[in-house]
């Protein structure tokens, strides 16, 4: 939603302060004298407390007002209101949904070379930046991978997934030889992160900032995906995924991995918890590459940024600068680890799930993974646009090149 669109009505404010959680403690007289900036989170109180308490212990003359709204939708809109309508928080949450709002409207600091910037992945920086500037901190990230199911490749000698698609491809052929279910992905979902993952490894080939895709008029990601998008194609072409993966949610998908029906699934670490139940040894491996030529890269995206209001000055903005340097310090990022975030500030090492070092040392701290919905005005537009042509795509109704066209035509609509 634009911000523009937003009307300034008091009773828009008045919504506003009502979808607000505030931290109990704050606005007391034990406050007095002090810098008080405010916060709103998305994280609620139970997570962000330790942190608040932590900052406020370590300076004195700093007081949060913290508040909280749920992600996504109602955050930003929360957030949307209270900022046209004069009431912006100091610090808040910039992501793929506001960011390209956020920066066109002016709402953002930038935040190129300050000393909480220094140590981010270049990845986390793109995440949150435009046209070479940095609008955020963001300090964690994610990338999917394929869990596989050990016994399941033994029985066709394999140990592991292989390192390129063809490779893979191969291997899912052998295991449909020997009667078993290759492979599965959660389209009913829109889950398809194998072409994002391909797509992540030809731009950086061909050296593109993606930075300035947001730019770009018209947009193309249809066009820029194609390539990976036809590479992807094949496991289908071949039979080696079913077309009715249309209809697979991730529940579905993980189910049928975890019943040792299927030999591969792709997904991510946030069903490891379930994997752990299961009766069968079982990995987590990189996506494979699209090709030797290119390097492994996986579906992936960066945590959302912190932002500073860019009206800020004086004692407030020193004071949310204070906190920034916070929450990159030791203590921060330990307390962050500790709640499950896969850190990937430079200097710090998240302890993660055995099954997940690798792609957490080779993706996630690398910063070799892509969300295509990360660099592209009107996310929504091409998240919704996408789901319903790839699903078209898989069925057979509509051919790869008609994909990309239909979601480019979407784009430039939407512009």
């Amino acid at each position: 939603m634009n911000l523009k669109a937003i009307t300034k009505t008091v009773i828009a404010a008045v919504s506003a302060g009502a979808m607000l959680l505030p931290l109990a403690a704050c606005g007391s007289d034990a406050d007095a004298g002090k810098t008080k900036i405010s916060f709103l989170s998305w994280d609620n109180e139970q997570v962000m407390k330790p942190f608040i308490e932590e900052f406020e212990k370590e300076n004195p003359d700093v007081a949060i007002d913290f508040s909280y709204a749920p992600p996504t939708a109602e955050y930003i809109q929360t957030l949307q209101t209270r900022l046209v309508g004069n009431q912006a928080p100091d610090v808040f949450i910039i992501t793929s949904e506001n960011k390209n709002d956020l920066i066109d409207n002016g709402y953002v600091m930038d935040m190129t070379g300050k000393s909480y910037t220094e140590k981010l992945s270049q990845a986390n920086k793109d995440f949150v930046s435009r046209d070479g500037k940095l609008y955020g901190q963001s300090i964690s990230s994610w990338a999917a991978g394929i869990a596989y199911n050990k016994e399941l490749l033994k029985q066709v000698g394999y140990d592991a997934v292989p390192s390129t698609w063809d490779e893979f491809l191969t291997l899912c052929k052998t295991l449909k030889d020997a009667g078993i279910s290759p492979y599965i992905e959660a389209i009913g979902d829109g889950a398809d992160r194998i072409p994002d993952s391909f797509t992540g490894a030809i731009l950086a080939k061909q050296g593109i900032d993606v930075t300035t895709l947001a730019s770009e008029d018209p947009q193309t990601p249809g066009e820029h995906e194609k390539e990976a998008v036809k590479a992807w194609m094949k496991v289908y072409e071949q039979g080696y995924a079913s077309r009715d993966n249309v209809g697979v949610s991730g529940d579905d998908a993980k189910t049928q991995f975890t019943n040792g029906q299927v030999a591969m699934y792709t997904t991510g670490a946030w069903d490891f918890s379930t994997f752990e139940q299961v009766s069968f040894d079982w990995g987590f491996a990189q996506i494979p590459a699209m090709d030797k030529n290119h390097e492994q890269y996986a579906q992936g995206s960066p945590s959302p940024g912190l932002a500073i209001y860019s009206k800020l000055s004086g004692d407030k903005l020193k004071a949310a600068e204070k906190f920034l340097d916070f929450m990159v310090s030791d203590w921060s990022l330990k307390q962050r680890s500790k709640n499950g975030d896969a850190i990937t500030v430079e200097g710090f090492t998240s302890d993660v799930a055995e099954q997940y070092k690798d792609v957490y040392e080779n993706n996630v701290k690398t910063g070799k993974y892509f969300l295509i919905t990360n660099f592209y005005a009107n996310p929504d537009v091409l998240n919704s646009t996408n789901t319903a042509e790839i699903q078209q795509l898989v069925q057979g109704t509509i051919t790869v090149d008609q994909w990309a066209k239909n979601i480019d035509a979407k784009m430039a609509a939407a512009q």
